[in-house]
């Protein structure tokens, strides 16, 4: 027999040794020892396994991670909102204590009058020009009538209330209003005349005669309680300029600058009764 035949038969004979090894390791138990076709598998199917768990698990903690997610952005919306909430029971707190400290001031600017005041909210103003009227939140119901003298918080006559007066507003006509007139005396020098309104942020002094002399920039005009509807004594505004009135050289043009802030003004005082006048 030649040579390679015998190598062949002892391969072949080899190879069917080791298939029969395996076999027997196959059938036979080893207690906690896996068998040696066991540990191939596991070795070629191991990472295949992890790679597959590795992603059940990824997949899983997306999932909870996710309505985790969905659940703190509820939470976030949520305080959010109680957040704005709470912001707006602030703003309203503040809103209602500068309320009642400007009601405390107005009644303290005002003592020297004997009357009733009332204190009230302006609600409203003149869409067309805002320098003629403005609407408060007080009414008949609270004793609030036809031409009454109307201050701000720091004492400073802003108006006279006119029709209509409802049961729980009221319009206000302003002295800047280019059909209000007001009977004043200067302070000072006590020029008398009429202060009207031009619709605008400054009023004029009217009728005073261009032989009256006396006068200057900064002095004050108070009411005179002479038109029967603005209390005595009122702070008007002040003198802002004085010139010839080309137009009518009879009297002087003075310009006047009103006290009151429009811009600033919220909270008023009704004085529905004083001596002099209102009411």
């Amino acid at each position: 027999m030649p040579l390679w035949e015998k190598r062949r038969s002892v391969l072949i004979l080899a190879g069917l040794a080791a298939f029969n090894i395996l076999l027997i390791s196959i059938q036979i138990p080893r207690g906690a020892e896996k068998s040696l076709f066991e540990r191939s598998i596991f070795f070629l199917y191991s990472p295949v396994q992890r790679a597959v768990t590795g992603a059940v698990h990824g997949l899983g903690s997306l999932w909870t991670n996710y309505f985790d997610l969905r659940g703190v952005r509820g939470e976030n919306q949520q305080l959010k909102k109680e957040i704005f909430f709470r912001n707006q029971d602030v703003r309203f707190l503040e809103d209602r204590l500068r309320f009642f400290q400007s009601e405390a001031q107005v009644r303290k600017s005002l003592t020297a009058f004997q009357g009733k005041i009332v204190p009230a909210r302006v609600i409203g103003v003149d869409s067309a020009n805002p320098y003629q009227t403005i609407v408060l939140d007080k009414g008949s119901l609270d004793g609030v009538g036809k031409d009454m003298a109307v201050c701000d918080r720091f004492g400073n006559l802003v108006g006279r209330t006119i029709e209509p007066v409802s049961l729980k507003e009221t319009m206000v006509q302003l002295i800047t209003d280019k059909d209000s007139s007001v009977s004043v005396v200067s302070a000072v020098d006590w020029l008398t005349g009429s202060v009207t309104g031009k619709s605008g942020a400054f009023c004029e002094l009217r009728y005073v005669l261009a032989s009256v002399s006396g006068g200057q920039p900064g002095e004050e005009l108070l009411t005179t309680g002479y038109d029967k509807i603005y209390p005595a004594g009122l702070r008007v505004g002040s003198i802002r300029s004085l010139e010839k009135d080309e137009s009518s050289p009879i009297f002087r043009r003075i310009a006047v600058e009103p006290y009151f802030q429009f811009r600033t003004i919220d909270v008023v005082a009704v004085i529905t009764k004083a001596p002099g006048g209102g009411g």
